[in-house]
C-alpha cells in the first residue's frame, strides 16, 4: 500500500489501525462486554450466524462480536493478527478459529470459499486522505467479501452510519482530521457512511439485501471513547445480501 489516496488505504491510515488496535485490544473487548449498544449487536449477530459452516470475519481485529460456539469453523484476518504474541492468541480466540494475517481491499483467499462472511465496524476504518477514494476502499472490500463468498452464501456487515446531512459535514473533515488527529488523540481517523451508500452499493451485486437499524442504547463508542449515545447521529445497521 502507498500514500496514493486513489490506490487503496493509505499507509498513514493502516499504520494507526494497526498501533491502535493493538494496543487497545483489552479495552475492545471490556466494550463488547459492558457498552449496552454492543450488547445489543451481539445477541444480534449471534443469531445470525449460528449453525454458518465456514466463516471469514474480515476486520477481526481480534474481538469477537457474536457466540464463536454457534460457528463451525471462522477464518479471522486482519492486518495485524500475525503480530500478535501466543498468549494473546489464546486468550482471545477460540478453539475453531484461524488466523490471517492480510487486507480487506485483497484477500488471500480463493473465490466462493465461505457460507458467509461477516464485516463488523470495518467499512469506517478503511479511510484515504479524502472521501471519494475512501468510499472506493469501502467499495473494493465489499468486491473481495462479495468473490469469496460462495453461492447461496451470506454477506452481514454490521456498520455505523450517519444521516446524508451529517456525511455532508464528514466529507470535507476528513481531509483535515487525516492531518491532525494524531495530535489530537490516539485513535485513527474514520469515516462513516450514509446506509442507504451501502445498501445501493450491494444492491448492484443482488436483489436480495436487507438493512436492518438496531437501537442504541445509552452509550456507544466515538473514536475509542465510551459516549452517551444522544451526543451522535451515528446509528448501527446490519446489512444482509445472498449471493445467487
Amino acid at each position: 500500500m502507498n500514500n496514493d489516496s486513489h490506490n487503496g488505504q493509505s499507509d498513514a491510515s493502516v499504520a494507526s489501525n494497526v498501533s491502535y488496535f493493538l494496543e487497545h485490544l483489552s479495552e475492545y473487548h471490556d466494550s463488547i462486554r459492558n457498552i449496552d449498544t454492543y450488547r445489543t449487536l451481539h445477541q444480534f449477530i449471534s443469531k445470525e450466524v449460528a449453525g454458518v459452516g465456514e466463516l471469514l470475519d474480515i476486520g477481526n481485529g481480534g474481538v469477537f462480536d457474536y457466540d464463536t460456539s454457534g460457528v463451525g469453523s471462522i477464518t479471522a484476518i486482519d492486518l495485524f493478527l500475525g503480530d500478535l504474541p501466543p498468549d494473546v492468541v489464546a486468550k482471545y480466540f477460540p478453539q475453531n478459529c484461524r488466523l490471517i494475517q492480510g487486507s480487506a481491499l485483497a484477500l488471500p483467499e480463493r473465490d466462493g470459499k465461505f457460507d458467509m462472511v461477516l464485516m463488523v465496524m470495518l467499512i469506517h476504518h478503511l479511510t484515504s486522505t479524502d472521501w471519494r477514494s475512501s468510499w472506493e476502499n469501502a467499495r473494493l472490500a465489499l468486491d473481495e467479501a462479495w468473490r469469496v463468498l460462495k453461492p447461496g452464501g451470506r454477506l452481514l456487515i454490521v456498520e455505523s452510519c450517519v444521516p446524508w446531512w451529517f456525511f455532508q459535514f464528514e466529507k470535507p473533515a476528513l481531509w483535515l482530521l487525516s492531518r491532525s488527529i494524531k495530535s489530537i488523540f490516539s485513535h485513527p481517523v474514520t469515516l462513516q457512511f450514509p446506509a442507504s451508500m451501502i445498501k445501493a452499493e450491494l444492491e448492484k451485486k443482488t436483489n436480495k439485501v436487507k438493512a436492518t437499524e438496531i437501537p442504541k442504547g445509552k452509550f456507544v463508542l466515538q473514536f475509542g471513547f465510551k459516549v452517551p449515545s444522544l451526543l451522535t447521529p451515528a446509528v448501527p445497521f446490519v446489512f444482509e445480501a445472498i449471493k445467487e
